[in-house]
């Protein structure tokens, strides 16, 4: 197999919550064996100095569930210390190793990255054999160790965040489910209510929803599924909204169920007009009822709250210490001259990359939603912001707009995200001073918004993000901003393009427009 087809096999092993952690942990380190063509494969834990294996496979003796040793004395011990894979093909001729470990486990080649759960490091993800390897690990073999030790790590949080709500549960003794162990797709249950708010049509799904059966609920007032007067207000004040011909939307919302529990939903009401009036000629007298689309928002309230709390750990915990190391560092600075002072610089440098990694890290997370519900939006306004901003942020750059006055586009708000980042990252890596081009087309298929620079260009890592979202074993900063803009562009339908001058790029930003079908 290629290593795509391995790097997939990892995804699905981890990607399917019904398995268990041990079995996940297992069979990534047979495939790792297999792939990388080494007899040993293991997941370590190390706390308070101490190195002990969890999961392995292969019969070194050492090497074995339950076994443990000092840190110090463990091939772990320098790849918990540094920011990428520890990679040797040679650990005899290598400084990197202890000559204590190699007296006691005897290995010849080794490759391992460290595991990190809620923002800490938790142990390694580790491949060896006693003997040497004859050719270097490649970037496909280390971003495939790396991703075995990224996955594992997060598979581990998840099942922290799962005990977690599972402990919250417990203390508040309540009875109905709070979250399931794998949805593969939301279900939805649809309503229909006469124009006074009863029930005349329920589906099927509304046995797993609410305990109901259709029958049950037909004839039946709409607020027999509301659990207080605050939620019966809300629906009053809808209902007048949608039998006056619009849309009306709410997530989160409670609903009693037939036993009394609440279950929170994702709901979405639409006016239903008379049939026999053609459409273009109703209004909202030829409205017979309402219908109701209504999802259960149990998944998505997980994720948010697994989120949450990632987020929590990334804003608060590493944000802070990283404050401090860059106050430390300007101290320093000031107080030192020559080389060391150049050190001190170098280390508040790397912290506030770090930061600006976090910053990232939570705008991917709040713009993570994959199926969105398209409208018309004019970018127009964006774009102007976005100008504005950017002036505002970079004095000395010389930033032109050519578009018309409308440009409107089958997309949401949340391009603006993205085009900023764009401008954003022409202006800071441009040249000096940086000259930025910005043109807006609008065509009966497409609005496409060109970017133009006259900066050094992007690098193929970096061009490879932004145009087909290639994963690679080097993750920074800016990285992870052009990860943002393709992750927001690709989810709304849209596509990057980036084209190279001799001086400067061009990149173009192909959104879809409502007229397009």
């Amino acid at each position: 197999m290629e290593s795509v087809a391995y790097r997939d096999q990892i995804y699905e092993i981890f990607a399917d919550p019904n398995t268990e952690f041990e079995t996940q942990i297992k069979q990534a380190l047979t495939t790792g064996t297999e792939y990388l063509d080494l007899s040993v494969g293991f997941f370590t834990r190390i706390i308070d100095g101490t190195q002990k294996i969890l999961y392995a496979t292969g019969d070194h003796p050492l090497i074995q569930p339950g076994e443990s040793c000092p840190l110090d004395e463990a091939y772990c011990r320098r790849t918990i210390e540094i920011d990428s894979q520890l990679a040797i093909e040679d650990t005899h001729a290598s400084p990197e190793i202890s000559d204590t470990a190699i007296e006691t486990f005897d290995l010849g080649a080794y490759i391992g990255a460290k595991v990190i759960v809620d923002g800490e490091v938790y142990g390694t993800a580790c491949f060896a054999d006693t003997e040497p390897r004859d050719d270097s690990f490649d970037d496909a073999e280390r971003f495939f160790v790396e991703l075995v030790a990224r996955l594992g790590g997060q598979a581990i949080e998840r099942r922290r965040y799962e005990q977690e709500l599972t402990e919250r549960q417990e203390r508040l003794n309540e009875q109905r489910e709070i979250y399931r162990t794998v949805i593969d797709a939301s279900f939805d249950s649809v309503f229909r209510l006469n124009t006074d708010g009863v029930f005349t049509y329920a589906s099927e799904g509304v046995r797993d929803l609410l305990g109901y059966s259709p029958a049950e609920l037909i004839g039946q007032p709409i607020t027999i599924t509301h659990p207080d007067a605050q939620t019966s207000e809300w629906a009053l004040q809808n209902r007048s909204q949608i039998l006056s011909g619009e849309l009306a939307e709410a997530k989160d919302m409670p609903l009693k169920t037939k036993s009394g529990d609440i279950v929170y939903t994702d709901i979405r009401g639409v006016p239903v007009y008379d049939g026999s009036v053609p459409e273009p000629e109703r209004s909202e007298d030829d409205i017979v009822g309402i219908q109701i689309l209504i999802r259960d928002a149990t998944e998505r309230r997980q994720r948010e709250g697994l989120i949450s709390v990632i987020n929590r750990v990334l804003r608060h915990n590493v944000r802070n210490e990283m404050s401090v190391i860059r106050g430390w560092a300007d101290m320093l600075a000031e107080d030192m001259d020559g080389e060391q002072a150049t050190k001190a610089t170098v280390i508040r440098a790397a912290a506030t990359r770090l930061l600006d990694l976090t910053e990232s890290a939570q705008q991917i997370e709040e713009n993570r939603d994959i199926s969105p519900e398209l409208e018309p939006t004019d970018i127009m306004p964006l774009v102007d912001r976005i100008v504005t901003e950017c002036e505002t942020r970079y004095s000395d750059a010389s930033i032109t707009v050519d578009a018309p006055d409308k440009a409107i586009a089958e997309t949401l708000p949340r391009v603006e995200v993205a085009l900023f980042e764009l401008v954003d990252n022409a202006a800071k890596h441009g040249g000096s001073p940086g000259s930025i081009e910005i043109d807006v087309d609008v065509s009966d298929l497409q609005v496409i918004c060109r970017i133009r620079d006259d900066g050094p260009g992007l690098p193929n890592t970096e061009r490879g993000v932004l145009e087909k979202g290639e994963e690679t074993p080097l993750v920074h900063g800016q990285g992870l901003g052009l990860w943002l803009c393709y992750w927001i562009i690709t989810t709304l339908e849209g596509k990057i393009e980036v084209t190279e001058f001799d001086r400067g790029t061009t990149i173009e930003v192909h959104l879809p427009t409502p007229s397009r079908e």
